[in-house]
């Protein structure tokens, strides 16, 4: 209960820590998965003109998109000027002024759309190994879950300090797999891990000594010798069936199974030199761009240059940004929000009482009763907003006929009526 409560008063820290603060008010928990909310159903020009929480942000912080753009004002300048023209008489007689470097529009178009398939691969494996990580990521947290809820009905309540001290390390273990992502963990973290009570001083001077690799697997094996000890309790005195405790055991499997297929995506980016080249092809591009753009009297040109290259290099800074999901980029996951809730659940899941667990569930066996199929005629999703629920009309005449009085006569067999030609919206008025 002490553990549950620091965890409560002091959330994990976290760049996302601001969004909790919904906690202190009492209100609900929010379905957060990282990144900005948006609306997908906005207006076109509602969408393009937003500058904050979008790449293009990325983009002209950047000295190389200004070079390109400071570049093409220049292949302009001279263009206009003349610098950059020659005249040659064509076939028919007449004049025809090139760019003295010209570059057909159409061989530009093989450069642009080979480019272009590079980004987009690029773009697509970054896109699918940050899925990856984030359903890998959460199914850590959610094994977690399952672990602690089986570890409880298994041992029953009275080997309860078995759970907590299996769940503690276990909990110990996911926090050090996060601090210990890029780095060593820092002081200021070992210091919170001891201050939250997820490991104890003699335990920290044991994992000290390791290798940071090594940490997390200690830990995870503590949490399955204590979860053996408890079971083979359980198993003498409260007849607790032997083989369950291959189910519990397995779930730590999988538990260490994720947090190694996360360190294993990580560990393997896409090569070095793919990237080089993809790189290398985006500045050729955008260069060819800068000057064929450049040589011609329209001002249209520059606007189309300017958004083209903003679009093509922003591309590679949300491909990048999508390669690393630990860290404090927009579109990073909020490890630390994930974190607090995750603790608060876990507390929840290990020390909340039933309801009626005080004598066995007797007393709610001996009261409980069938649900009423006939109920079931009643749409209880009057106010959901789901795309088949009644129109506000039809709610406020359920509501009227939900007196005691009224369902009554409205369930009896015969006024009801269960003929199955009757569609759904019939009965509903009815």
């Amino acid at each position: 209960p002490a553990l549950a409560q620091d965890a409560a008063c002091n959330p994990v820290p976290c760049q996302h820590s601001s969004r909790w603060a919904h906690r202190a008010r009492g209100e609900a928990m929010p379905n957060y998965s990282g990144g900005f909310h948006y609306d997908p159903k906005a207006g076109y020009l509602c969408t393009c003109l937003r500058y904050r929480h979008t790449v293009i942000e990325h983009v002209f912080g950047r000295v190389t998109f200004w070079i390109f753009v400071v570049m093409h004002l220049l292949v302009k300048a001279a263009y206009v000027q003349g610098y950059l023209t020659t005249g040659k008489v064509n076939q028919s007689g007449d004049l025809e002024i090139k760019p003295m470097l010209y570059v057909n529009w159409s061989e530009m178009g093989i450069v642009s759309a080979i480019t272009t398939f590079f980004e987009v691969f690029y773009t697509n494996e970054c896109f699918k190994r940050y899925t990856h990580l984030y359903d890998t990521t959460r199914d850590i947290l959610g094994v977690s879950y399952e672990y602690v809820m089986e570890m409880r009905l298994v041992l029953g309540p009275d080997n309860h300090n078995y759970v907590r001290l299996a769940a503690r390390y276990l909990m110990a273990a996911v926090m050090l797999f996060f601090y210990e992502m890029d780095d060593e963990a820092t002081d200021t973290e070992w210091a919170q891990l001891l201050r939250v009570g997820l490991i104890k001083p003699r335990e920290q001077d044991v994992l000290m000594h390791l290798a940071r690799a090594e940490r997390t697997m200690i830990l995870v094996e503590w949490s399955g010798a204590v979860i053996c000890l408890g079971h083979e309790k359980a198993v003498k005195n409260n007849k607790c069936p032997p083989n369950l405790r291959k189910s519990l055991l397995d779930k730590l499997w999988k538990f260490r199974h994720l947090q190694q297929v996360v360190k294993d995506v990580e560990g393997l980016p896409v090569p070095f030199q793919y990237f080089h080249l993809l790189k290398m092809m985006i500045v050729v591009n955008v260069a060819l761009w800068a000057y064929n753009f450049g040589c011609s009297n329209s001002i249209l040109y520059t606007v189309i240059f300017f958004f083209t290259s903003a679009i093509f290099m922003g591309m590679m800074e949300l491909a990048s940004d999508l390669s690393d999901p630990f860290g404090d980029d927009e579109v990073d996951f909020p490890v630390g929000s994930w974190l607090t809730a995750w603790m608060t659940m876990m507390m929840t899941l290990m020390e909340t009482k039933f309801p009626g667990g005080e004598d066995n569930w007797e007393a709610l066996l001996a009261s409980e009763t069938g649900i009423d199929r006939n109920l079931i005629g009643i749409d209880i999703f009057t106010d959901c907003g789901f795309a088949d629920s009644p129109s506000r009309k039809n709610n406020r005449a359920l509501r009227a006929l939900s007196s005691d009085e009224e369902i009554a006569l409205k369930l009896d067999d015969g006024a009801w009526g269960s003929s199955s030609d009757e569609d759904s919206e019939s009965r509903t008025r009815r």
